[in-house]
């Protein structure tokens, strides 16, 4: 193509010339000026070959809240309500229960004086003391002073103050917990274990099925990018490979959990799109895709501004640019297609 335009440059001079030889009264137009060549900059960076798929975003650590005693359900916190430490996740014939304690452990066991020592005596003194009813040494012994914490508990929450806590009446959890769809409707009766209704932390989540062939493209800990609802990216984390592999329609699957370093709105169950890095490389010369040329007889070039033609061997290609072997330093600057 450029041979061509500067052939036809230099027949409209001879035309000219042949006009002015003629004895022609008017002066030929001037010829067109060749359009300015579009460049790029040689630049040194990373580039990440990508493949996205379909993702879920939800809340992590989901669960079920199940009811602790008989009765009738009176109370149920709103899906989509969040509950802190000290405060109650639904009520039993008009009083209170399910009050939210932060912990791993779940309650197995009644909380009362004289009972044995363990690790879940320190998980509610240290829930105690958080709250503000000092109980004294947090540690695995319940003592007098973890007695009259329970009882400053219980006077604070207009509960019957006998000193103990039955298992029905707190609920321990990680953290803040998210109420989700509820499983039972106020005025139902009651049972110890009876689904009361979805919880889940409020940390965001993006869960991917994926092919189970294909487990080497997450790893623990790769760095994902992650488009919302919204049309906005951000930027998440590999946090578990699933180990067991589940059968999803017609695809052998396994369960990928990502964590995400910003804000993901409020939404629940909603479609995501997940960016996962199939392959890279750091610190390479690339440019953009448009300014390599192929060569007779095969091979790549780059045609730098000064006309020179430089032999590459392209490597990676990623968004529209490609990774460049040759003769070549970061900074030059090479002529692109328009």
């Amino acid at each position: 193509m450029k041979r061509l335009a500067g052939g036809a440059v230099a027949a409209a001079g001879l035309v000219a010339a042949a006009a002015l030889a003629a004895g022609g009264d008017s002066a030929p137009r001037a010829a067109e000026a060749t359009p300015a060549r579009a460049t790029a900059a040689v630049e040194r960076r990373d580039l990440v070959d990508r493949e996205t798929l379909a993702g879920t975003l939800g809340y992590a650590d989901p669960g079920t809240l199940a009811a602790g005693a008989d009765g009738t359900l009176t109370g149920l916190r709103e899906p989509g309500s969040v509950v802190t430490r000290g405060h109650s996740l639904y009520a039993i014939d008009g009083h209170a229960a399910a009050f939210l304690l932060y912990g791993g452990l779940p309650v197995w066991r009644d909380f009362e004086p004289g009972m044995t020592d363990g690790e879940d005596v320190r998980q509610l003194e240290r829930n105690l003391r958080a709250l503000g009813h000092d109980p004294g040494a947090v540690d695995d012994d319940w003592d007098a002073d973890t007695t009259a914490a329970v009882m400053r508990f219980q006077s604070a929450r207009e509960l019957d103050e006998n000193g103990s806590l039955a298992r029905g009446e707190i609920v321990f959890r990680r953290g803040p917990t998210r109420m989700g769809e509820p499983k039972a409707a106020v005025g139902d009766q009651t049972s110890p274990g009876r689904p009361l209704a979805e919880t889940a932390s409020t940390e965001r989540r993006v869960t991917v099925m994926l092919d189970a062939r294909r487990q080497r493209l997450a790893r623990r800990g790769d760095r994902v990018d992650v488009e919302l609802p919204s049309g906005r990216t951000v930027r998440g984390r590999v946090a578990e490979v699933g180990k067991v592999a589940t059968k999803l329609e017609e695809e052998v699957v396994i369960e990928v959990t990502i964590t995400l370093a910003g804000r993901a709105g409020d939404l629940d169950q909603a479609p995501v799109d997940v960016e996962f890095a199939v392959e890279r490389r750091e610190d390479v010369l690339a440019v953009p895709v448009k300014a390599l040329l192929a060569r007779q007889g095969g091979g790549y070039a780059l045609e730098l501004t000064d006309g020179r033609l430089v032999n590459v061997e392209p490597g990676l290609y990623a968004d529209d640019m490609v990774e460049v072997t040759g003769d070549l330093r970061e900074g030059q600057r090479v002529v692109t297609a328009q």
